[in-house]
C-alpha cells in the first residue's frame, strides 16, 4: 500500500485490561491532548466510550481513555447519588425502554401490547454537550404508529378465506358491516396483496348475486378518476367464484388500521368533542366535493361505509360499489348527490346519539337526537341545516359558510401534520447512502476472493477496511465491556461518506500495529476492494 495511505506507528504498551475475543483492547495514554473543531458539515459526536486522541493533534480519534476522562465519569457518578438523578433513574426505569444489566438492546412490550419494538441501549453518563439516539431518528410516537402499521399491514390472520383471488393473494379478513340500501347489502371487507405491485389492497366483497344480476363494471373507470386524500381510491373490479359462490369484488386502497365509524363506535374509540365533529364534516364534505365533481355519487354513505384512522383521518370506502350494483335508487345524479350530503347529518346524529345529553324525549313521539348545551350556535346550525330540510337544496359552499374558522383550524392541523413528516424525513434522508456504505463494508470483510483465497480480506487495502469496521462496532471501554454508541457509529459513517480528511488512529486486535489514515483514504480503499468484487459477481445495486 503507498505510504501516503497510513503511518505505521509503534505499538503501545499491552495493557493490562481484559482482551475481548471480539473486540480490539483499549490501550491507555497517559496524556490528554485537547481535541481539535472538527469541518463544520460533520460535526464531531462525542459520547460514552468515545476515544480520547493523544499524540498528534490531528488525530482525533484514538482508542483510550485519558485521567480526564475518568474524572468525568467520578463526577457523573457523584451526581448520580443526588436526589434528582435519582428521581430521574427512577421516571427512566418506569417508561417503556428496557435496557438489560449489560447494557444491549432488548424487546419490549407496550401498552398496546405490541412486543416488536427495537430497543436502543442508554448511556448512562451522557453530557450536555453529547447528542442522544433520539437526535438520528425519527420521533418515537411516530415511529411506533408507523412500526404498528406496518406490523398490521403484513400480518395474516389465520381464516377459511382462500389463498387467491384473481391477482391477489394473502387474503385476510378485516371486518363485516352492513351497508343503507333499500335492501341492505352485506360488505365483507379483506385484505390482500397484489401479484402486480406487491402493494396492499382493501377487497370490498359482495356475496351472493343472483345469477341474472349483472353488475356494471365498466362505471369502474371513471372512480378511478376521483383523487382525493379522504377517498379510498378505486382501482378495479370484477366478479368471481373463488368464495364458493357469485361474488363482485371492487378493490379499493387499503388504509392500515382503518375501520368504520360502526366499529369504531362500539368499541368506544371515537372521540366525542366538537373540533372531532366538526373535522369529520370538514372532511366529508371535501370527499364528496371531489366525487360529486366527477359527475358520481356515493349513493350508500353511511356510518358503516366511512372509515376512521387511529389519527382521525376519515376515508369514504364504498365508492362505487352502488354504481356498479346498479342501485341508484335516485331518479337524478343531482338528487343523489343532495342525498349525499344530507348523509353527513345523519352521522352526526349517530355520533351525537351516544351521549344521553344530546337525545332530546318528547311525550308522545320518539326521542330526538340534539346537540346539548356543550356544543356552540354555529354547529347547532350546521346540524339544522343537515337534518331538518331549512333549504330545500344543500350546497358545500353554505357547509364551510357555517364552518367558518374551523376550515383555518382544519388545514393549521394538516400543515403541522406535514412539517412533522418532513422534519422527520430530514432525519431519515441519509439512511440510504449509509446504509448502501454498510453493505460495501460487508461485502468486504470476512471473505475469500474468487480463487478461494481465504486471506484475501485480511490483506492489502481489505485490511484496513477490517480494521475500520473494528474501530467503528466493535469498540470497547476501559473494562473491555462492548460499547453500543450510535452517535460514535452515525459520525464516523457520515465523516467516510463525505471523505473526510480528519485522521483517525486504527489498532489491530493483537495490538501489534497502529494505523493513521484519514477517512478519505479508507473510503478509497473500500471503493477500491468493492470493485474489484464486482467483475467477479452480480453487483448489488
Amino acid at each position: 500500500m503507498a505510504d501516503n495511505v497510513r503511518e505505521e506507528l509503534k505499538a503501545p504498551p499491552r495493557s493490562s485490561t481484559p482482551t475481548n475475543k471480539h473486540c480490539s483492547p483499549v490501550p491507555r495514554l497517559q496524556t490528554p491532548v485537547k481535541l481539535r473543531a472538527s469541518s463544520p458539515a460533520f460535526q464531531p459526536f462525542p459520547s460514552k466510550g468515545r476515544p480520547a486522541v493523544a499524540g498528534n493533534s490531528q488525530l482525533r480519534d484514538a482508542p483510550a481513555f485519558t485521567p480526564r476522562k475518568r474524572q468525568q465519569q467520578q463526577q457523573q457518578q457523584e451526581l448520580a447519588t443526588s436526589p434528582t438523578m435519582q428521581t430521574s433513574k427512577m421516571v427512566s426505569d418506569l417508561s417503556l425502554v428496557s435496557i438489560d444489566s449489560k447494557g444491549a438492546a432488548s424487546t419490549t412490550k407496550d401498552d398496546s401490547g405490541d412486543d416488536y419494538f427495537m430497543k436502543l441501549p442508554q448511556s448512562n453518563s451522557q453530557t450536555p454537550h453529547m447528542q442522544s439516539v433520539g437526535y438520528f431518528a425519527i420521533d418515537e410516537n411516530l415511529r411506533r404508529a408507523l412500526a404498528r402499521e406496518m406490523h398490521t399491514t403484513y400480518s395474516v390472520d389465520d381464516s377459511e378465506l382462500p389463498f387467491q383471488v384473481h391477482n391477489y393473494y394473502s387474503l385476510s379478513p378485516l371486518e363485516t358491516v352492513e351497508a343503507y340500501t333499500p335492501g341492505s347489502v352485506k360488505q365483507q371487507a379483506i385484505k390482500a396483496q397484489s401479484i402486480s405491485d406487491g402493494r396492499h389492497y382493501t377487497l370490498n366483497r359482495i356475496a351472493g348475486l343472483q345469477s341474472g344480476q349483472k353488475p356494471e363494471l365498466g362505471v369502474i373507470d371513471q372512480w378511478r378518476q376521483v383523487q382525493n386524500p379522504n377517498v379510498a381510491h378505486v382501482h378495479e373490479a370484477f366478479i368471481t367464484h373463488a368464495f364458493g359462490d357469485n361474488s363482485l369484488v371492487v378493490v379499493h386502497d387499503y388504509k392500515p388500521l382503518a375501520a368504520s365509524l360502526v366499529s369504531k363506535i362500539a368499541e368506544n374509540q371515537v372521540p366525542a368533542s366538537e373540533g372531532f365533529l366538526w373535522s369529520i364534516v370538514l372532511q366529508l364534505t371535501s370527499a364528496l366535493s371531489a366525487i360529486h365533481a366527477a359527475g358520481l355519487a356515493v349513493h350508500m354513505l353511511d356510518a358503516a361505509t366511512v372509515l376512521l384512522s387511529p389519527t382521525n383521518r376519515v376515508y369514504i370506502g364504498s365508492g362505487g360499489l352502488a354504481d356498479v350494483l346498479s342501485m341508484q335508487i335516485s331518479p337524478s345524479i343531482e338528487v343523489a348527490q343532495q342525498s349525499d350530503l344530507r348523509s353527513i347529518g345523519q352521522i352526526l346524529r349517530v355520533l351525537l346519539n351516544r351521549n344521553p345529553e344530546n337525545v332530546v324525549a318528547v311525550q308522545g313521539q320518539p326521542p330526538m337526537v340534539m346537540p346539548g348545551l356543550a356544543y356552540s350556535a354555529e354547529f347547532k346550525e350546521l346540524f339544522r341545516y343537515l337534518n331538518h330540510h331549512v333549504t330545500p337544496v344543500i350546497t358545500v359552499e353554505d357547509i364551510l359558510r357555517l364552518a367558518g374558522s374551523r376550515v383555518l383550524a382544519e388545514l393549521d392541523a394538516a400543515r403541522r401534520e406535514t412539517d412533522l413528516l418532513l422534519d422527520n424525513l430530514r432525519l431519515e434522508m441519509a439512511n440510504g447512502r449509509l446504509v448502501r456504505l454498510l453493505c460495501k463494508m460487508n461485502f468486504i470483510t470476512e471473505r475469500e476472493d474468487s480463487a478461494g483465497d481465504s486471506k484475501w480480506s485480511e490483506t492489502g487495502d481489505r485490511y484496513l477496511v477490517k480494521l475500520f469496521r473494528d474501530y467503528v462496532f466493535h469498540m470497547v471501554d476501559e473494562s473491555s465491556r462492548p460499547v453500543a454508541n450510535m452517535a460514535h457509529v452515525v459520525g464516523n459513517l457520515n465523516r467516510l461518506d463525505a471523505g473526510s480528511p480528519e485522521k483517525v488512529m486504527l489498532m489491530s486486535r493483537d495490538e501489534k500495529s497502529c494505523l493513521v489514515v484519514s477517512y478519505s483514504e479508507v473510503k478509497r480503499c473500500i471503493e477500491g476492494a468493492y470493485q474489484e468484487l464486482v467483475p467477479s459477481a452480480q453487483a448489488w445495486k
